[in-house]
């Protein structure tokens, strides 16, 4: 990829999306996934991300061994926020940030619809969402935003 300095309007778009993705970080601490409580029909367990992951040798209570099989997945809602973050903190004049913010996106909104399930979705999970695709304009105002020419070079 060709490589062009970055100039201010890019910069900004680019810790923009940095600071978005530490937030991604930040809301797996929050409740991601609402699980029926097979003891009290009617009750929900909330559990947080570091919770699900804490199940993963642990045996889950009749009626959860479903749930069971995708704790391993959890991990992928650190990842990939984490791999978003180094790209576009370390990549400040390439445009493969953008690809792979866009990528990550991506892959964020089908892992959390496809692991977490659209009936279990809880604050975490529905912020992170909508942080996913607000990432993503912004990386499409990046990647136009690198096609157009500057006044200042």
């Amino acid at each position: 990829m060709q490589k062009l300095p970055e100039n201010k309007t890019r910069k900004n778009l680019r810790i923009a999306q940095c600071v978005l993705y530490l937030i991604q970080i930040v809301l797996c601490t929050f409740t991601y996934v609402r699980i029926p409580n097979p003891d009290n029909p009617g009750e929900y367990l909330y559990r947080t991300v570091p919770d699900m992951l804490a199940y993963m040798g642990a045996s889950f209570d009749v009626g959860q061994d479903a749930m069971h099989a995708y704790v391993p997945f959890y991990l992928i809602f650190f990842i990939i926020p984490i791999v978003g973050f180094f790209f576009c903190a370390l990549d400040k004049q390439r445009n493969l940030k953008n690809i792979v913010s866009l990528f990550c996106c991506m892959l964020g909104v089908l892992s959390i619809l496809m692991i977490v399930t659209i009936n279990f979705l809880d604050i975490g999970s529905t912020l992170a969402l909508l942080l996913y695709l607000l990432i993503s304009f912004l990386t499409t105002i990046a990647i136009m935003a690198r096609l157009t020419k500057d006044d200042n070079t």
